[in-house]
């Protein structure tokens, strides 16, 4: 049998004697309930927790309840000493104090209603509790062994349950760890995939929202060499500031205090814009910080102490994963930046044309910055104005006319011959028009300088604002430098190759450039099926005029007789020294009628001119003999086409000299 607590005897007992005591100035038939009802209730204290012991205080304290309100109590003690029934032994005791108002004070409805509705709700709400851990006691005595095999069996289900509630806790904890170890993974993947830091700052922000439980937040990004945190993502940007200063830099030596100041300025920094129920927190590691995050808006729990615990499991990931992004964006920066450089570098090993080398530039300054506007000035020689060479995108322009030296930015630049910085354009008066401040929300530009001397701006725009920062500046004077040592070079290499291609006496190309000119003139034709011809020049008895009047008059009439040349021949039209007294004429795309008609006007040009000695007294007339041969009629390769000219040509002097003449062949 199952022993009862002294507490529990103890108590049944006063409340017989109390019953007893309540019913010695009663009716007889009261006196029998009564004495009936105390007897069930010290019954019952053997077995205090059975169905039958449960049924029997129930009994009791109704009929207790049913003559006097008095016992109205005993029903709270009866539905929570029987808390696994609570339900139902608060439905059967509901009843009693009805029972009595209906017999003996009608006035007692009230009363009754209010009783009865507080032994509902308090049996329900004890029903939805854990039960006691005791099991329900046998309603039936058993023989010792079969009780002793009982009390083992009910031994062995307790630690059962013990043991299922020890599993259930470590699975929920185990469920936890995955939970958060699945978050770590998933921002390592984001930190080696993601290939922009805007977008690892937008995953790891989803990621850390979705752990700690937030709708909202925002996250900045750490830049160090303004010491500054820079919004990178927002769920909803409004009311964000975009930048937000720390004037207190991190400091190894003193960790907690740099970060308490630093989250300090951070709050203070959002208080204003997002008000309370704000949480924010610093990534930082040993090397210090990385970013700061603002939650809000939260979906499960608005405990500040879970909302600490949850972010702190992430913490550690999300820093390094942020971290580990910002240094792959900017290796792969630098290894642009030096891939930029080299092809600038390369620029001067292709073509000597500086516009054609400033459409190269400008295309690797755009990809470098990802510009969608990038413009190059360079000053001209002969009115010393800046004039656009090349662009990505419109010009950019954006203060009166840029050719003049004086206006614009390109001329602001190249006044001041330093950078201009503009992140917001909006902001800056020198900037007119909203078109511009629209188009051009952010800019930057730089002097090109030589020597020490401004040749040339180069700028870059975008249409976001802001989009620029200090480390696209570097980078634009740092391609811009390398920029004007090509320039630099280029034209020392024109220069000395116009020495190497051009003929000392009379400034024309020489017969090695054209010989250079001749094999792309064929190849040309020959690609496109064209034709062109060549007119081959001598100057008549060249040996008697340097005879005569010597070789310093003979060397002024070759130099008079090539000026008459170029000025009777189109810019399409190209003529060389071929050597000694002679000239050669490629005349592209021409036939070998019309070359006649050219070969016959350069004649009559040089023939009508007067020339002098150098005496200045003596005045006299040159004429030339010329030969002219067509492709590919006279020839398809260049040896073959130069022999018809030359025996063209000396057909031309065996007849007479001064004239023009051509194969016999030709058609």
């Amino acid at each position: 049998m199952e022993n009862l607590s002294i507490s529990q005897m103890a108590f049944r007992l006063v409340l017989a004697l109390a019953v007893v005591a309540w019913s010695w100035d009663a009716s007889p038939l009261q006196q029998l309930v009564t004495g009936i009802a105390g007897g069930l209730l010290l019954l019952t204290a053997a077995k205090p927790k059975g169905r039958l012991a449960a049924c029997l205080d129930v009994l009791a304290v109704s009929a207790l309840q049913a003559y006097s309100p008095v016992w109205l109590p005993l029903s709270a003690w009866v539905i929570s000493l029987h808390r696994r029934y609570a339900r139902s032994v608060a439905i059967l005791l509901a009843p009693a104090p009805f029972v009595y108002a209906w017999q003996v004070d009608s006035g007692f409805l009230w009363e009754a209603i209010l009783s009865g509705g507080v032994w509902l709700y308090l049996g329900f709400m004890l029903a939805e509790q854990p039960a006691d851990n005791e099991e329900e006691d046998l309603l039936l005595p058993l023989p010792d062994d079969l009780r002793e095999q009982w009390e083992q069996e009910r031994e062995a289900h307790r630690q059962l349950r013990y043991q299922y509630q020890q599993l259930v806790a470590a699975h929920r904890e185990l469920m936890a760890q995955r939970q958060t170890e699945h978050v770590r993974l998933q921002m390592l993947r984001i930190a080696i995939l993601a290939d922009e830091p805007g977008e690892v700052a937008r995953q790891v922000l989803s990621a850390v929202r979705e752990h700690v439980g937030a709708r909202e937040g925002a996250l900045w990004l750490y830049e160090r060499y303004n010491s500054s945190l820079r919004l990178a993502h927002a769920t909803d940007s409004r009311n964000m500031p975009v930048r937000i200063a720390i004037s207190q830099p991190f400091r190894a030596q003193d960790e907690a205090v740099s970060l308490r100041a630093a989250l300090g300025q951070f709050k203070a920094a959002l208080r204003s814009s997002l008000g309370e129920g704000v949480q924010t927190f610093l990534l930082h590691d040993e090397r210090g910080i990385v970013g700061a995050v603002a939650l809000f808006g939260w979906q499960n729990t608005d405990e500040e102490n879970v909302i600490h615990e949850r972010f702190r499991q992430v913490r550690d990931i999300a820093t390094l994963a942020l971290r580990t992004a910002g240094e792959r964006y900017l290796l792969q920066q630098e290894n642009r930046m030096l891939n930029a450089l080299y092809e600038i570098g390369r620029l001067s090993l292709g073509s000597q044309y500086i516009e054609d080398l400033g459409k190269k530039f400008v295309s690797t300054v755009a990809d470098l910055l990802s510009a969608p506007f990038v413009t190059l000035y360079l000053r001209d020689r002969e009115s010393g104005s800046l004039q656009i060479t090349a662009a990505v995108g419109e010009p950019v322009r954006l203060m009166g006319q840029e050719s003049d030296t004086d206006g614009g930015v390109a001329g602001w630049i190249a006044q001041h011959a330093r950078p201009l910085y503009l992140p917001h354009t909006s902001a800056e008066p020198r900037i007119i028009g909203t078109a511009s401040k629209r188009v051009f929300a952010s800019l930057m530009g730089v002097p090109l300088l030589v020597r020490g001397h401004v040749e040339g701006v180069l700028l870059a725009a975008h249409r976001t604002p802001g989009y620029f920062d200090e480390r696209h500046l570097e980078q634009l004077m740092s391609v811009a430098n390398q920029f004007a040592q090509v320039m630099e070079a280029s034209r020392f290499t024109r220069s000395v190759g116009l020495l190497a291609l051009t003929d000392g006496l009379t400034g024309m190309f020489n017969r090695r450039y054209m010989e250079v000119r001749l094999d792309e003139e064929i190849h040309r034709s020959h690609r496109y099926g064209k034709r062109f011809s060549l007119i081959l020049v001598d100057v008549d008895h060249f040996k008697q005029v340097n005879d005569t009047w010597g070789h310093a008059t003979g060397d002024m009439v070759l130099q008079e007789v090539s000026r008459r040349l170029i000025e009777n021949l189109r810019e399409t039209e190209m003529v060389f020294r071929y050597g000694g007294e002679e000239f050669l004429v490629i005349l592209p795309e021409t036939p070998l009628q019309q070359a006649t008609v050219v070969a016959q006007r350069l004649c009559d040009a040089v023939r009508e001119h007067p020339f002098h000695a150098l005496d200045g007294t003596t005045t006299f007339h040159v004429t030339l003999s010329a030969g002219v041969a067509e492709y590919p009629t006279h020839g398809s390769d260049k040896l073959t086409l130069l022999a018809a000219a030359d025996q063209a040509l000396y057909l031309a002097k065996r007849r007479g000299r001064n004239r023009v003449e051509q194969l016999p062949d030709a058609a």
